[in-house]
């Protein structure tokens, strides 16, 4: 085992730190970027107790992370920089089934200001759904609050469970847990703890059968203009009869071309270079579409600008000319 107890022992909070930290975590800089594996545009990921891996950073951030928040809690094997289990002499594994890091790592490309006073209350609350990423549920499980909250609301959304039905079961888990177990007490707290995932919806009401929109210029009207179906249910609360959930287009973007991965597969139909007719976009008749109506299609300038106008650049779009 590598002795890596400089990276704890020679930081304070608030005081300055020992040479030997200052000289230490330069090495592991140089071997951090020196690694082409792990450097993607000039950043690696930060493994500040802030940061805690889930961001990415050129060197100059992460040096003042690491100075200002330190090293993140027990990360003397350097498992996001080089290092496996197996190298440093232990056969644990930290992944976890869900790739819940995976998808904390793809968000963490849009957070991470070089000061936490630069947050937006989208990044505070990305931070807080890290945090409780790394917090355990209790010392015997291998379940974080985030993937036992995450678990739980997915139960909800496929068995249709109403709100009181899952707060029901949220207190017989928290009955069942030691008293100091990290699970939210209620439906309010858990949905707070995904807040950061930012996939916001606007409510619309709809007429009971699904004749009209009560939206824009019929958002004020209590009655179907189609069947004359009120809107509200009887009493005095206006309680609305259905409701639509619509998650905004952008929002989707955002989240698609957050993922590498997924950012390659929505390339422009024009990207295939098969030579075979493996795609509608190989056949003579698309060709010709192409031809006949050139400005036809989203120019990928536009998703930019839709982003940036949400505040949102993905390093992912910047990395490669995406149309789309």
């Amino acid at each position: 085992m590598v002795d890596r107890e400089w990276m704890y022992s020679g930081w304070s909070r608030g005081q300055p730190p020992s040479h030997e930290w200052i000289e230490n975590t330069n090495k592991f800089l140089d071997h951090a970027f020196s690694m082409l594996s792990l450097v993607e545009n000039d950043t690696i990921k930060c493994p500040c107790a802030f940061c805690r891996n889930y961001a990415r950073h050129k060197r100059f951030d992460v040096e003042m992370h690491l100075c200002k928040h330190g090293f993140r809690d027990d990360y003397k094997i350097w498992t996001s920089h080089g290092e496996s289990h197996v190298e440093v002499g232990s056969d644990e594994s930290s992944e976890e089934a869900d790739r819940m890091d995976d998808m904390l790592v793809d968000l963490g490309v849009n957070h991470g200001p070089t000061s936490d006073d630069e947050l937006t209350p989208s990044a505070r609350a990305f931070y807080r759904m890290v945090a409780s990423a790394d917090q355990l549920v209790h010392e015997n499980t291998t379940h974080s609050s985030l993937s036992a909250v995450a678990r739980l609301l997915a139960l909800k959304s496929q068995y249709n469970m109403s709100i009181a039905h899952f707060e029901a079961n949220l207190e017989l888990i928290n009955e069942l847990l030691p008293p100091e177990s990290k699970v939210p007490k209620d439906f309010y707290q858990s949905k707070k703890l995904l807040e950061g995932l930012g996939m916001s919806y606007v409510k619309i009401d709809v007429c009971y059968n699904n004749c009209m929109f009560y939206y824009k210029d019929n958002k004020n009207k209590d009655k179907c203009d189609v069947c004359g179906t009120s809107r509200y249910e009887e009493g005095q609360s206006r309680v609305p009869r259905k409701v639509l959930r619509y998650l905004p287009i952008t929002d989707r973007l955002q989240r698609l071309y957050a993922h590498e991965r997924i950012a390659k597969l929505m390339q422009s139909h024009k990207q295939s270079r098969s030579g075979k007719i493996l795609h509608p976009c190989d056949g003579e008749a698309w060709k010709q579409f192409d031809k006949d109506f050139p400005d036809f299609g989203w120019d990928p300038r536009n998703v930019r600008l839709a982003m940036a106008t949400d505040g949102f650049t993905p390093s992912s779009i910047n990395a490669a000319p995406y149309s789309c």
